[in-house]
């Protein structure tokens, strides 16, 4: 900035973008301030202008063709999700169904250590249940239908907002290049989670949504953090990182208004709002040397190492799309939709690493048995955007381009095992009262995603078809990637002919 004239009058001068990004945000009609980040464009960010967001999908819009293919992709996909059978409730998800249960037929409040706001949306298929008498099997569908709802409600607002093509490509991976489909099968809490605070982010935040829309997703965001306390780290995070970009201290009041929640749960379930069920938690001894211990007992360095890179749990090799490198394209590609891109992915991805700092040290980081990363399923979202980003990125080098191509294989074949061999476990994990299972952590040949190609166990013609569907999800996405790179390559050896040719060389 210039320094101030003799006459006290500052010379005019045009923003910075860091400034701009912090200027306090435009005024509705009826003269309140929106509570919403300034983002420059923001107001003409719709029809062709934002379709400049990444990619140069808007120098180069997707055909009807094109379009259509992909939604026939993301509807097989739905359609592979809702008809494969549910397994039997098992662990978490049937506490939480029988606490569910006694609530609804006995009038009893569980003293089981999970949160019933999740279960309590349930209730309508409970009653639907009842009047098929299978109660288990219709509630067993809840967690598919939250995810389904949550991919409306992600297309309903960002359509017309960000290019088209990234945003089908986000949904096709989170449905077909995820590990929901383990998720999906159960009644575990980790979807309800996801999917409100995933979405209720979005609704809050997101520069051109009204208010009463932006109240709902503080309410959802509220609700799903509620529902699994140990997320309140991240969510305070997450808070603070808009406090600081927006000048605002009205944010506080959500991570405020989420602890009264769980503190009136705990009221009234235990009698003491303090009551905690994280401190004395604990498992049994194994063969590794920090087992055994409750609460938060393990060593916090070692803890982040393995969620991100242990071969068994890590997100690495899971959500690989979170390591890709979304800032560096969306800033050569550039656009105004591309801020908001970069503004919600932020968000998420900040989300996320509050979940790691929470989690390195909890006795239990690994999720127990269960197929990958458990506690990070909310992980999925960040990772699907970033990979749609670097699909669509044209500019990138080949480096960039490889690193795009392993984490579409990983993440469509992690999708594809998460649903047909979520249930495959190499028991000497879990004999002699778990005292292996290690084993199923951290090396490969253990892991749930390599574990199923040292034994492949018999298939079904359904799980045949659902491979055959991935498949074709990864063929889609990475043949346009393996012509960029022979493209590439091709540049490569022309620019280096010389080198190549054998007269060049002498003894």
């Amino acid at each position: 900035m210039n320094p101030p004239v003799a006459d006290g009058i500052r010379e005019e001068e045009p923003e910075s973008p860091a400034e701009r990004s912090l200027r306090p945000g435009p005024r509705s009609e009826s003269g309140t301030e929106r509570d919403t980040e300034r983002v420059p464009g923001a107001e003409r960010n719709t029809g062709s202008e934002a379709g400049r967001a990444t990619g140069g999908a808007g120098r180069r819009p997707a055909g009807r063709t094109t379009a259509l293919l992909e939604w026939a992709l993301i509807g097989v996909g739905m359609v592979v999700l809702a008809v494969t059978p549910r397994k039997e409730m098992i662990g978490d998800g049937l506490a939480r169904y029988y606490a569910l249960v006694g609530l609804l037929e006995q009038q009893k409040l569980s003293d089981t250590a999970y949160s019933l706001i999740g279960p309590l949306f349930a209730t309508p298929l409970w009653f639907v249940g009842r009047w098929t008498d299978d109660t288990q099997a219709v509630v067993a569908q809840y967690n598919f239908l939250l995810f389904t709802l949550g991919l409306m409600v992600i297309h309903i607002l960002l359509h017309k907002r960000i290019d088209d093509r990234l945003l089908r490509r986000f949904l096709l991976l989170l449905i077909a290049g995820s590990m929901i489909g383990a998720h999906l099968q159960d009644f575990y809490g980790e979807v309800f989670t996801t999917v409100t605070v995933g979405v209720g982010l979005l609704a809050a935040t997101l520069p051109w949504t009204g208010r009463w829309t932006r109240i709902g997703g503080w309410v959802a965001v509220v609700l799903g953090v509620a529902n699994t306390p140990a997320t309140l780290l991240a969510l305070g995070l997450v808070v603070g990182l808009l406090c600081l970009r927006r000048r605002r201290l009205r944010y506080l009041a959500v991570p405020l208004v989420t602890v009264l929640l769980m503190m009136g749960e705990a009221w009234l379930r235990f009698g003491d709002p303090l009551h905690s069920v994280y401190l004395d938690n604990g498992g049994g001894r194994t063969v590794m040397p920090y087992s055994g211990e409750p609460g938060f007992s393990y060593p916090f360095l070692l803890g982040v190492v393995a969620i991100l890179f242990s071969f068994g749990r890590g997100l690495l090799w899971f959500t690989p799309g979170l390591f890709l490198p979304i800032r560096r394209r969306l800033r050569e590609e550039g656009g105004a939709a591309g801020d908001d891109v970069w503004s919600f992915w932020l968000l998420w991805a900040v989300f996320v690493a509050g979940l790691v700092l929470v989690y390195a040290s909890w006795w239990a980081w690994y999720g127990g048995m269960y197929w990958g990363p458990r506690f990070f399923l909310f992980a999925i979202l960040p990772a699907c955007l970033a990979l749609a980003v670097c699909l669509s990125a044209e500019r990138a080098g080949p480096w960039a381009n490889l690193a795009t191509l392993a984490a579409v294989l990983l993440s469509v074949w992690g999708a594809a095992n998460s649903l047909v061999y979520g249930q495959v476990r190499p028991l000497i994990c879990y004999d002699n009262n778990w005292y292996l299972e290690a084993l199923c952590h951290f090396t490969p040949e253990f892991s749930p995603l390599w574990a199923p190609l040292m034994e492949a166990p018999p298939l079904t013609g359904l799980q045949r078809l659902a491979l055959a569907g991935y498949a074709l999800v990864l063929l889609w996405f990475s043949v346009p990637l393996l012509a960029r790179l022979a493209r590439q390559a091709g540049t490569a050896v022309r620019d280096h002919r010389q080198l190549l040719g054998w007269r060049n060389w002498r003894w």
